[in-house]
C-alpha cells in the first residue's frame, strides 16, 4: 500500500509541484502567509497519511482523524512560528502528511499540507499548489499539543 501510494504520489504530484520547489525562497509564499496572519481563526487536522482515496471526511485525499478550530491568537501565532521556524532544510524523497491547516479570508483559502517526518509542506491558495517548501520536525511537538489538548486523534507514526 504505502509504495501504491508512494508510486502515485511521485508519477501525479511531483511532476506538478516540481517547479515550485525550485521558485523563490525557501519560506511560506507572501500570498499564503497574508491570509493566515489576517485569519481570526483557523482548523488545525490531524490526517492519516496511510489511507489515501477517503471518501467522506478526506483533506485532498488523506482521511482526517480529527480537527479543531484554533481560535486564540495566540495559539495560532505559536503554531505559525513554529512552523515558519521549521521551514529550511530537509525533504525526503517521500510525502505522508500528518498535520494540515486550513484558513480563509475575505473568500481567499490557504492550505498547508505538513509532513514532519518527510520534511515537506505543501501550500495551496484557492485550490492551487503554489509551494513545495522543505522543513524540519522542529514544530512538530507544538502541532501535536493543539491537537492533543482538543482530544484529536493523532495518526501513528512510522
Amino acid at each position: 500500500m504505502r509504495f501504491s501510494r508512494f508510486f502515485l504520489i511521485c508519477t501525479f504530484c511531483f511532476p506538478l509541484m516540481g517547479p515550485l520547489a525550485l521558485a523563490g525562497e525557501n519560506k511560506l509564499p507572501a500570498q499564503a502567509k497574508a491570509i493566515l496572519d489576517k485569519a481570526t481563526e483557523f482548523t488545525l487536522k490531524s490526517l492519516d497519511p496511510d489511507d489515501m482515496g477517503g471518501k467522506g471526511g478526506a483533506e485532498n485525499g488523506w482521511k482526517v482523524l480529527g480537527q479543531t478550530v484554533v481560535k486564540d491568537a495566540e495559539v495560532r501565532k505559536k503554531l505559525l512560528t513554529g512552523l515558519e521556524k521549521s521551514i529550511g532544510k530537509g525533504g525526503a524523497k517521500c510525502f505522508d502528511p500528518r498535520h494540515a491547516i486550513h484558513a480563509m479570508v475575505d473568500g481567499k483559502t490557504v492550505d498547508l499540507f505538513i509532513c514532519f517526518e518527510c520534511g515537506w509542506v505543501y501550500v495551496q491558495v484557492d485550490g492551487k499548489n503554489i509551494a513545495r517548501l522543505e522543513m524540519t520536525a522542529a514544530a512538530q511537538p507544538i502541532f501535536d499539543q493543539v491537537l492533543r489538548e482538543a482530544k484529536v486523534p493523532l495518526p501513528k507514526k512510522n
